[in-house]
């Protein structure tokens, strides 16, 4: 089963889902200033619909800032923190095999 897990440090406004046929979460909103940390984001590519977000990973000494139409692949990193650094909500999406 393909199943992504997502930890919030402040919860989404909506919770991202997959189905098992399915490489990429549905698409899902973070309020403006959420932070969201992924314990599991090994081999991720987080897909920007909406809004502009800050990630960082644990191992990468960069940050990388991510808006539409520019997708970031987590590669490796296990621990995983996104932060919606716009002034409205976020739509993005997790897709496995990143």
């Amino acid at each position: 089963m393909n199943t992504l897990a997502l930890h919030a440090t402040a919860a989404p406004a909506q919770a991202p889902s997959s189905s098992p046929a399915s490489n990429a979460s549905a698409p899902f909103r973070i309020a403006a200033g959420a932070v969201l940390t992924l314990r599991h984001g090994r081999d991720l590519r987080v897909e920007v619909i909406e809004g502009r977000l800050w990630v960082t990973a644990k191992g990468d000494a960069s940050d990388h800032f991510v808006s539409p139409g520019q997708p970031h692949a987590l590669g490796r990193s296990r621990t995983v923190v996104i932060e919606n650094i716009g002034r409205e909500s976020a739509l993005l999406r997790l897709v496995r095999g990143g």
